[in-house]
């Protein structure tokens, strides 16, 4: 008889932990989703600030992101889009951003831009 009411006392403190132990995923989680929102939200935004910088005509859909670009009166759909930061060494041998080279991949080929701005 002991050992079925311990058994039933641990079967029942285990249960009742675990909804704040999914809680506290389920907050995890949202907090990494709310982290990814915002860097998208950063790279759109700064991809369109390039754009703007070499006055490249374009066009975003309502998230934000580049569908299209306008290279020599030509509209041409965005597939993708990739940005590298370029680095360059300082005096104490560290490395920093010294530029960001962005990719356009297109049905017509990869149009390459390179910008000092900075991402933030």
């Amino acid at each position: 008889m002991k050992k079925i009411s311990l058994a039933l006392m641990a079967a029942a403190l285990l249960i009742s932990g675990l909804p704040p132990a999914q809680a506290q995923e389920y907050g995890k989680v949202r907090a990494l989703q709310e982290r990814a929102a915002y860097v998208i939200r950063q790279k759109n935004d700064f991809v369109v600030r390039v754009l703007r910088s070499y006055k490249i005509p374009h066009e975003v859909n309502d998230q934000g992101v580049v569908v299209r670009i306008n290279m020599n009166d030509r509209w041409m759909d965005v597939t993708a889009i990739e940005i590298v930061p370029m680095l360059r060494e300082a005096e104490d041998r560290s490395r920093q951003v010294a530029a960001h080279e962005l990719f356009f991949f297109t049905a017509d080929g990869i149009l390459d831009v390179v910008s000092a701005l900075t991402i933030r």
